[in-house]
């Protein structure tokens, strides 16, 4: 229900007054009067629920409450919210905390821990606080007294009781944690009155609206008619200084530009800055240029300000505004702007009309007579696309105009929509249109942690401010990737909006249909001039943006059809002459592409290309800065239309989050947070259901996004090229601490300590694994990339083979890069010798051996400069078959020598590695196994006595049951079958399989070693040539 609020100075645990008519809603009173308290928020997410207790005052009026300011983390010095959503609840529906976490200072910290009981730490809770067991509800971030004690965090739940003899109360030293001291920081504990009247006008910092604020939140309430668009928002102590009342009349002042806005104070809680005025983007476009601004006081009312007879209106260049399809639906939206109240205007304003853009498929509106004047656009869908009109002339009935304001009375003003004119759109700094009309918003990069979006607006700024000062550079752009969905397009419009400018783009898959036609290039070179043309002259400065170009751009083959190609080259020509003549043509546009493999594009076309930009797969900052977007309450809150928010738990760790998504797109990490919000989603409602609670918010656990991201590595992996961390511990191999502190310092030392490397000191990022077989390099390998957390790489040398002429160095290449991109990695060329053999000695006609070898030299050239987080591991049985040059200082330049085990305790630890999980009997002595073995077993020569022996003992339990199966069927007569006596009758020892000595022993009988004394002995050669020992 909605309840009359107001707000007391009460400790923070005092509990909530309710007038007799909410008490009366309550049935069974003797659990306890408890309620949920939603306040009314400036933002678009809805409100969370706060849990208080109750009592009743028959003096309050009705329906009406009075509730704690402390609740909500300020002091009620202000204006305050005057209404809030109440609903009644009962006090044995209320959970009881598990544990709660309080945040002392050191001082008070130091005498609680002397205390020597517990139970009196407790008591000065309540003594203190007011913290009484089984009455007060707690809530995570309360703040009991500011800059000494408040409480962390609650578990299982953000809210509930506290139980004294079940609740664990945890005190923690607050050792400078970064927490918030106040739930709104905006707002101090003790406010100072500030001198009034003493300032005809002051100077405010300018900011825009972050989103549409509610009338509800407006007092005084405004009248049904006002205008909307000029309603602009402050602080009390704002309004104070200037010495007018909220919902007064004031002047908006810079360089000769004035504006009439109606100032509201902002009330209480909320998170808005002081000494600042936030207006709506109709505002906002007066002032493009300036962050500060001066505002007076103003004695004009809606009766003072003339009413215009006629008005003409233009419309702003844009891409929406060309396309005819909108034309009758914008039209409907600019008259339904003027009929809903008497707007108040000023020669030169400019107007941000609003409308569904889907609208245009329906078709609804093909001739204008036939629509009634009292349709409403909105009863379809919610809009998604704005447009500007300007005022461009006016006629008043009985005044000149004199640079003041009017009034458009939709009964008494005649409208007339002129020509188009050209405006420069809001930059994203400055008015942020999709946060504040809530549509949906384009990611905002961060010009640090992206370089290639630096880059980017580095070139259209510098474009821009050239052909400002009558330069025209023609520039022109190709962005290019390696990989899909890695956010080019993305770029692109938020570079656009970034820099206030405008964004035509077309789509090249819409445009293909035909390719194949000798008619088609004509078709498509027409299609795009005639997008283009009629809308660059009222568009400048612009971007013209053609994504997918490489649909339409192709390399022309030789071994292409005559035909075919004659048209290609047709089409690739026309394109390059297009670029070139709308560069020239037009000053202030700049052309951009974007294709998926550049080498696709004929060099015909990036000749005419000035700057190519390579957008990588996110790195790991990069990552980190997508996923705090994503999970961020805007974002998490955007379009959900449900009565609980969601947030994230504070065990959540973005870093955590970007390290294990190595490799993934930022579409990926879109669907991994969608996949998540539906897991919470699901999960909280079958909780609800089940208990009955409603916690205060739908909470994101850290699992729901683990698994969402598994899910998107095995779902996506072979689509996106995603690769897989591997389950393989150290655990898991024996016999290797004569290796590991080697590898340790390899690849433990860069990734944990790279300012050591800040120098200039190269890292070692090669390592060769060589020995006999099965030994344990393949294993060793996948545990450093289990260990480190590493994506892993394997690479077989039959991969990289092809039939055509470079395309077995171009795999070579494309395996490094993707590691770039998935870094940190590891790449593995298993059996390596057969990938890089000694040049010259192969024979092969082609010579495509040496080049892959010579490609791979070049590749590894570059790991220990500019790849940080790749690691190169080879394996080999043959090292002396390798070309000399892998061998060398900054490619393969440690060498480490995996053997057999030679002493019992090596062979020990292998046994224990490989037996770890299974089930042996208490007659399995592993070292005495050990010693029954020989010298020249290898590591897979263990696996195979180990599976063996487990093998050995699945058959004798089978032979067991087998037996016991028999012996039942001629105790009771029946005629069952082993399937069901499994079923039915045997127990849980009848399904163990326990390894005993005697199948070790026989598995030992029959396994012949896989490595003789000699091959041996020709493996202790092979390393003293190359270690030297």
């Amino acid at each position: 229900m909605k309840a009359s609020l107001t707000f007391s100075f009460s400790d923070i645990y005092a509990p909530c007054t309710i007038s007799k008519d909410i008490y009366l809603e309550y049935g069974d009173k003797t659990a306890g009067l408890y309620g949920t308290v939603g306040l009314p928020t400036y933002g678009q997410a809805c409100s969370s629920k706060t849990i208080v207790r109750c009592v009743l005052d028959d003096s309050l009026p009705f329906c009406s409450i009075v509730l704690p300011a402390k609740v909500f983390g300020f002091v009620a010095t202000q204006p305050t919210v005057d209404f809030c959503y109440f609903e009644p609840m009962r006090g044995d529906t209320i959970p009881v905390l598990d544990s709660v976490t309080f945040m002392i200072n050191d001082q008070l910290y130091s005498k609680l821990m002397d205390l020597p009981q517990e139970i009196q730490q407790q008591q000065f809770l309540h003594y203190k606080y007011g913290i009484n067991s089984l009455e007060t509800v707690v809530h995570a971030r309360d703040i009991l007294t500011s800059g000494v004690c408040q409480i962390l965090n609650c578990s299982p739940f953000s809210q509930g009781l506290v139980d004294f003899t079940r609740t664990e109360l945890t005190l923690i030293k607050d050792v400078g944690r970064k927490s918030s001291t106040k739930k709104y920081a905006n707002e101090d504990s003790t406010y100072s009155l500030p001198n009034i009247g003493t300032n005809s006008a002051l100077s405010v910092k300018l900011k825009s609206l972050p989103y549409v604020i509610s009338k509800t939140l407006l007092r005084p309430e405004p009248h049904a008619g006002d205008d909307d668009s000029i309603y602009a928002f402050t602080d009390a102590e704002t309004l104070l200084r200037l010495d007018v009342t909220s919902g007064s009349f004031i002047r908006i002042a810079h360089t000769g530009c004035i504006r009439l806005v109606k100032l509201f104070v902002f009330l209480l809680p909320h998170d808005f800055e002081k000494n600042s005025i936030y207006v709506p983007p109709k505002v906002m476009a007066s002032f493009s240029d300036c962050d500060t601004v001066t505002i007076s006081k103003s004695n004009v009312g809606y009766s003072d300000i003339p009413i215009a007879n006629q008005v003409c209106i233009s419309r702003v260049g844009g891409w929406l505004q060309s396309q005819k399809s909108f034309q009758n639906i914008i039209l409907k939206a600019l008259k339904k702007f003027f009929s809903d109240s008497k707007r108040i205007l000023c020669q030169n304003d400019l107007i941000p009309i609003t409308f569904d853009s889907s609208m245009a498929d329906l078709n609804i509106m093909e001739n204008e007579d036939d629509v009634n004047e009292d349709d409403d656009l909105t009863q379809f869908d919610k809009n998604d696309s704005v447009v500007w009109f300007i005022v461009t002339s006016v006629e008043l009935e009985n005044a000149s105009l004199n640079n003041s304001h009017f009034v458009i009375d939709p009964h008494r003003t005649k409208l007339i929509t002129a020509n188009i004119i050209n405006k420069k759109p809001l930059p994203l700094n400055k008015c942020d249109l999709q946060s504040y009309y809530g549509f949906s918003r384009t990611f905002h990069y961060d010009m640090h942690t992206f370089p290639y979006i630096r880059q980017l607006v580095n070139i259209l700024e510098t474009s821009f401010d050239c052909s400002q000062r009558g330069i025209s550079l023609n520039t022109s752009v190709l962005l290019h990737s390696t990989t899909n969905n890695v956010g080019k397009a993305t770029a692109v419009r938020f570079a656009s909006k970034y820099l206030g400018v405008h964004l035509l783009e077309i789509d090249c898959l819409s445009l293909t249909t035909n390719l194949g036609h000798l008619d088609s290039t004509s078709k498509i070179i027409g299609y795009i001039r005639a997008k283009w043309e009629n809308v660059l002259p009222y568009t400048s400065p612009a971007v013209i943006f053609l994504t997918h170009l490489d649909s339409i751009l192709l390399d022309v083959n030789s071994n292409q059809d005559p035909e075919a190609t004659k048209i290609q080259k047709s089409v690739n020509f026309e394109m390059s002459k297009l670029l070139d003549d709308f560069t020239s043509e037009f000053p202030g546009t700049t052309f951009i592409g974007s294709v998926n493999n550049i080498d696709n594009i004929p060099s015909s076309f990036r000749s005419h290309m000035r700057f190519e930009i390579l957008v990588t797969v996110p790195s790991e900052a990069q990552r980190l800065s997508i996923f705090k977007w994503y999970l961020s309450s805007s974002e998490l809150n955007n379009d959900v239309k449900q009565a609980t928010p969601l947030c994230c738990a504070d065990d959540i760790s973005f870093s955590s989050l970007s390290s294990h998504s190595a490799g993934l797109t930022p579409l990926d990490i879109k669907s991994i947070v969608e996949t998540a919000r539906m897991t919470a989603t699901t999960r909280f409602y079958q909780e609800s259901k089940k208990s009955g609670w409603h916690p205060q918010s739908i909470l994101i656990l850290k699992e729901d996004l683990s698994k969402a991201i598994s899910k998107a590595r095995d779902e996506f992996s072979v689509s996106i090229g995603a690769p897989q961390i591997p389950n393989v511990t150290w655990d898991d191999i024996g016999g290797i601490d004569f290796v590991k502190g080697e590898i340790m310092d390899t690849i433990d030392m860069p990734l944990r300590h790279p300012e050591l490397f800040s120098s200039g000191m190269k890292k070692r990022s090669g390592i060769l694994f060589y020995g006999p077989p099965g030994t344990g390099k393949t294993l060793m390998a996948k545990a450093i990339a289990t260990s480190f957390s590493l994506n892993f790489f394997s690479v077989k040398g039959p991969e990289l083979l092809n039939m055509y002429i470079g395309e077995s160095e171009a795999n070579v290449r494309r395996v490094f890069q993707k590691a770039r991109e998935a870094k940190p990695c590891v790449i593995f060329f298993d059996e390596i010798d057969s990938v890089a053999p000694k040049r010259g000695n192969q024979g092969d006609s082609g010579g495509v051996m040496d080049r892959i070898v010579s490609q791979l030299l070049a590749e590894l050239d570059g790991m220990s400069t500019d790849a940080d987080g790749v690691f190169v591991i080879g394996a080999t049985n043959r090292p002396d078959l390798l070309d000399e040059a892998l061998l060398r200082p900054g490619r393969f330049d440690k060498l480490l020598y995996l053997g057999i085990p030679d002493t019992d305790a090596k062979q020990l630890n292998i046994l224990e590695a490989l037996t770890r999980k299974f089930m042996l009997d208490t007659d399995v002595t592993l070292i005495e196994l050990a010693k029954l073995c020989p010298f020249n077993y290898t590591g897979a020569d263990f696996y195979a006595l180990c599976s063996d022996a487990m093998l050995n003992a699945m058959s004798r339990i089978a032979r067991i049951v087998e037996t016991k199966v028999s012996q039942h069927n001629e105790t009771t007569g029946e005629n069952i079958s082993t399937r069901r006596w499994f079923d039915k009758i045997a127990t849980k020892d009848d399904t163990k399989v326990v390894v005993k000595m005697i199948d070790f022993l026989k598995a030992q009988e029959q396994l012949a070693p896989s490595v003789s004394q000699a091959e041996l002995d020709h493996y202790q050669t092979v390393r003293a040539n190359f270690e030297g020992v």
